[in-house]
């Protein structure tokens, strides 16, 4: 099901290659099974990045962000927040997505498992990969309760994030398919 999956079917390629200082092999990650509360976020995105984290901390930090705002927005079938952590294509699909489950009257609980390892990063762009397990469903409007059974499938995806005005923003989506 199209709104059980996070930004599915971007169809974008990696157009550069991101390079700089501080992007070895070392990646770093949260810890694994954490999960995006779809409870109303009542925290207002951060206008400052903070200078107390490290670069990938501050990096992971957006890329978790920006799964709360869209966990919310499919919860509430409310886009307006999209803008504050997404931006370019992954904007779009979020805002698309929002609009499709909203005609549909269908709002979305978005449950993952992440396991997000920060691939490169710049100054100003960052790639995150994502292998996480889904477990996110469509919610009945009137009860709140599932309409479907958790899909508990493995997703395969890398996020370009792009500090825009001072604020990491994912930008572009890749979904690999396997099998």
């Amino acid at each position: 099901m199209p709104a059980a999956r996070y930004l599915t079917a971007v169809a974008v390629t990696l157009a550069t290659v991101l390079l700089g200082a501080g992007c070895g092999d070392d990646a770093e990650s949260t810890p694994p099974s954490t999960t995006v509360s779809a409870a109303p976020s009542t925290a207002a995105a951060p206008s400052t990045t903070s200078t107390t984290l490290s670069a990938k901390a501050e990096l992971l930090a957006a890329y978790n962000r920006s799964w709360e705002v869209y966990a919310d927005a499919l919860r509430q079938l409310d886009a307006s927040k999209l803008a504050t952590t997404f931006a370019g294509n992954a904007l779009k699909a979020a805002q698309d997505e929002v609009a499709t489950q909203r005609a549909r009257n269908q709002p979305v609980q978005i449950s993952v498992g992440h396991r997000p390892r920060v691939l490169r990063i710049t100054a100003s762009e960052g790639l995150i990969e994502d292998n996480y397990r889904n477990h996110s469903v469509v919610l009945d409007p009137s009860t709140g309760t599932p309409t479907e059974p958790d899909p508990n499938e493995m997703v395969y995806q890398r996020q370009t994030l792009k500090r825009l005005s001072g604020t990491w923003k994912v930008v572009e989506i890749i979904e690999e398919q396997r099998p």
